[in-house]
């Protein structure tokens, strides 16, 4: 992969500063030389071997598409050339920077800093994103915390479509793996993706559809909730009766393991948030019981205050529920072995065969 020094030259565009590097290619901030005005440019650097021509067909094709995409949480891309001197692939998309003027991810956001309406505007943004470009027949095949951008009003921006699929073409996927892993053998082929994130049907080896991309929103969303990853034989799922929106309604289906159960409307998914919470007691409300009836607040509905017998009763109560939460939360918090068992069994990338 050629590595370009800030001053270097890149088609019209020369290098101001790296700003990160990924599995497929390095970021750069840019100044475009005539105009005056930055970018981020996005390198992808072809592997040496039959397929270049091929590979470098599919990657112009599909920018094509891309940079037909006007949504305001994906990132735009505007243009994407050859640079045939380095024989490298490249877009130029805007640069999103965050308030300190540097780029930010989900992936340095501190989940224990995270207030719930927060999590629950980046989830609403990100279901409107995928919406739309699902309708546009693209799957991005890559959604996970480092994918998606902050800029300085705290919205989220998806990024990286560098392993998006283009659902006519189902040829594009594979060529796309090859392009990062060089090579595909005859007995196996290769999938692509961020394990952690990816819907059990792509670990099969199974195309990714729009249902992929749900399955993955749902683990993010899941460990920006809890700061827990998700696996099926985890127990996190039951933390989310504890909050106050009805998360529980809406993160469990998009992680069913049939891809067909899957919901694909994440716009009228993400409206079921927007509801009167139901009556099991979130975190917040468990908090304010425990603290006590804020001053002028009516009794519920339906109870009738026995004086310092019933006080005491529900305080007892409110105790024991927060003691039990409390223990919930500090063995599911604390640092979890899944994140370490990923990186063992599969890389930090997580690109692997399977075998047919």
């Amino acid at each position: 992969m050629t590595r370009f020094s800030p001053d270097d030259r890149i088609g019209v565009y020369r290098i101001v500063r790296s700003l990160g590097r990924g599995g497929m290619g390095v970021v750069y901030e840019v100044e475009h030389v005539k105009l005056g005005v930055h970018y981020a440019l996005k390198t992808f650097s072809l592997a040496k071997g039959g397929h270049a021509d091929v590979l470098k067909g599919k990657f112009l094709a599909e920018g094509k598409v891309l940079a037909r995409l006007h949504d305001p949480h994906i990132v735009r891309v505007f243009d994407l050339n050859f640079d045939e001197p380095t024989q490298t692939l490249y877009f130029v998309m805007d640069i999103v920077l965050y308030k300190d003027g540097n780029p930010h991810t989900l992936a340095d956001v501190k989940t224990s800093d995270l207030e719930e309406r927060v999590v629950h505007q980046w989830f609403v943004e990100l279901a409107a994103a995928l919406d739309y470009i699902h309708a546009q027949g693209i799957v991005h095949r890559d959604i996970k915390l480092s994918n998606v951008l902050l800029n300085a009003e705290r919205h989220v921006i998806l990024s990286d479509f560098g392993v998006s699929r283009l659902l006519a073409d189902n040829r594009l996927s594979r060529m796309n793996a090859e392009q990062t892993i060089i090579s595909a053998t005859p007995n196996s082929r290769l999938v692509m993706g961020t394990h952690g994130y990816m819907a059990p049907e792509v670990e099969r080896g199974k195309e990714a559809t729009p249902a992929s991309d749900v399955y993955s929103l749902a683990v993010l969303t899941i460990y920006l909730l809890t700061g827990v990853w998700y696996m099926p034989e985890s127990k996190v799922l039951r933390i989310l009766d504890t909050f106050e929106l009805p998360w529980s309604q809406v993160l469990p289906p998009m992680l069913c393991e049939d891809p067909r159960g899957r919901p694909s409307d994440l716009r009228a998914l993400a409206k079921k948030l927007d509801a009167p919470p139901s009556a099991a007691p979130g975190r917040a409300r468990a908090a304010t019981a425990a603290e006590g009836p804020r001053s002028g607040g009516a009794a519920e509905p339906g109870r009738r205050a026995s004086g310092r017998a019933w006080a005491m009763a529900a305080g007892a109560a409110a105790a024991i529920v927060a003691a039990l939460c409390a223990a919930a939360w500090f063995a599911l918090s604390r640092p979890p072995k899944v994140k370490c068992d990923f990186a063992r069994l599969f890389g930090p990338e997580g690109i692997f065969e399977v075998s047919r």
